[in-house]
């Protein structure tokens, strides 16, 4: 099968160096709301081997012609012997910024007078808050290559805004921006990063095993993990301030209540903790999800009608019909065994690097807390 992806290389300063055409393999993750990744595999003798082991050097791939990802080589591994050997590239797209970056408490001064304000803080409608949190951090802080796009006001109102305390831009930014109704991208637009958000679209057709469109599928569910949040801010002993939130709908549902609790020190008002509570009663919501391999045809193709990352999909197997975000896809191509597309609808609540992963983020997030609270 014809490769459908094309492979950009540049290096760090956006010029363009060539195009990978035959790659051994390639394996792109786009997902929504956070770090896509890609490995491409080459032969050693690649004629884009010494721009892709430079410092700096820089991927773009598109799938027929539709943009999936910009980023940075970040990891570089080789196999041999040499007669045989091919090089690995492992590509972190350019949302990782949301992960590089610091708020800062006042971002238009120095690192002296930061003590100026306890918090910067950020109100308004999701991609308002985004690109003000941008351009104040990357833009004019740091200057780092990145335009923003006109804001259009997308997105509802964020509840009591987002604040920052020198925490990485990603931990206070989500779950907020995508429960406001956006999702987030930055794609490499010639010689800069253009940040910008857009409204998930609904993908119409249902897609289904009994259409053909679905070849393979894995399912899962699992109940909630809490149905009330306790949650601690700011004080000491009984100066301490706590609030609650609770589900009763599951509690209901399930006869059953699940109490956790969440230290949020540094919070020093009720709507914040609640808004605190409120998340920790997301992350800790019943999950149910389908990973599927698709059968692509003309008329069904990932890119193609809305079929992308953070839109919503609907999934009927039969036992169970599900409509639910399309949180991540993985797409590959080899030599040897030609395109597949495999995307995740929902969460896949039994899959342990998923959740692992979500497990060491709650757990950054808790401790990044700690240490800028005062």
């Amino acid at each position: 099968m014809e490769n459908p992806f094309r492979i950009e290389v540049y290096d760090k300063t956006f010029a363009f160096k060539g195009y990978v055409g035959n790659p051994v393999s390639l394996v792109v993750t786009p997902r929504y709301n956070q770090i896509s990744t890609g490995v491409l595999t080459v032969d050693l003798d690649h004629q884009r081997v010494g721009d892709l082991l430079a410092d700096g050097a820089r991927v773009v791939i598109y799938l027929r012609g539709v943009f999936l990802m910009s980023g940075k080589v970040n990891l570089r591994k080789a196999q041999g012997p040499l007669v045989q050997g091919e090089l690995d590239f492992y590509i972190k797209d350019d949302f990782r910024f949301l992960s590089q970056v610091l708020g800062w408490p006042v971002p238009g001064s120095s690192i002296t007078s930061q003590s100026a304000a306890e918090y910067a803080v950020y109100t308004g409608n999701a991609e308002s808050v985004l690109k003000n949190v941008v351009a104040a951090n990357m833009v004019t802080r740091l200057g780092m290559p990145v335009t923003i796009a006109t804001n259009l006001g997308r997105g509802t109102v964020v509840p009591d805004g987002v604040s920052f305390r020198f925490h990485p831009l990603t931990e206070r930014l989500f779950p907020a921006l995508e429960q406001a109704g956006i999702g987030v991208t930055f794609k490499q637009t010639g010689t800069t990063i253009a940040c910008d958000v857009f409204v998930p679209p609904v993908f119409g057709p249902v897609l289904s095993e009994k259409s053909g469109v679905i070849t393979a599928w894995s399912w899962s569910s699992e109940d909630a993990a809490a149905t009330r949040v306790v949650i601690g801010g700011d004080g000491d002993a009984t100066a301490r301030m706590f609030r609650a939130v609770a589900d009763t709908g599951m509690e209901a549902q399930h006869r059953e209540v699940f109490e956790v609790f969440s230290d949020s020190r540094g919070e020093e008002t009720e709507a914040a903790l609640l808004s605190r509570g409120q998340e920790a009663l997301n992350e800790n919501a019943p999950k149910s999800g389908f990973a599927v391999t698709l059968s692509e045809s003309d008329h069904i193709q990932y890119g193609l009608n809305g079929l992308v990352v953070g839109a919503k999909v609907t999934i009927d197997l039969g036992f169970a019909v599900r409509t639910d975000t399309l949180r991540e896809v993985t797409l590959s191509y080899s030599r040897s065994e030609g395109y597949t597309a495999q995307p995740i609808v929902g969460d896949i609540s039994d899959n342990p690097d998923r959740t692992i992963a979500k497990f060491l983020a709650r757990l950054k997030k808790g401790i990044a807390d700690l240490k800028v609270s005062k």
